[in-house]
């Protein structure tokens, strides 16, 4: 994770997002220095799909997922400009293909918008027929 604010030298606004994906089957180790890199990243053309297979306790997993509110860091109290991460667990899943393909892209488009929005970069409109179940799954700031 410490490579993620090397992007940010590397690219022009609005050209680049990148889309990180993490399987793993263990627990965070470090933290305090994983939630840093977050909240430091959060600022980034970048959104982190991190993948759980196995057995293992993914609680502090889920905390990364900022569902229920920005990331912010248990010392310093800083928090994430914008939700980047999505947390799946493969295990819960892996019975249905589809349901997992939805659930791991599900949020990409929202945090893609978001960081958009964040550097005021616009976005051009283009015309795109969706039918409505797929805007009500998908929420209306990818469509409007």
């Amino acid at each position: 994770m410490g490579h993620l604010s090397a992007m940010r030298s590397r690219q022009h606004p609005g050209e680049e997002y990148t889309i990180l994906l993490v399987i793993t089957d263990g627990v965070i180790q470090d933290w305090e220095k994983s939630v840093s890199a977050i909240i430091k990243a959060s600022g980034d053309p970048i959104s982190i799909i991190v993948v759980g297979v196995g057995n293992a306790d993914f609680t502090r997993m889920r905390e990364l997922d900022s569902d229920s509110g920005l990331l912010k860091h248990p010392v310093s109290g800083q928090r994430a400009q914008r939700d980047i991460v999505q947390f799946v667990s493969f295990t819960d899943l892996k019975n249905d293909g589809a349901m997992l393909a939805r659930e791991v892209l599900i949020e990409i488009p929202n945090q893609f918008m978001s960081y958009m929005r964040l550097n005021k970069i616009k976005v051009p409109k283009q015309r795109v027929k969706w039918n409505e179940e797929a805007k009500q799954r998908r929420g209306p700031d990818v469509y409007e």
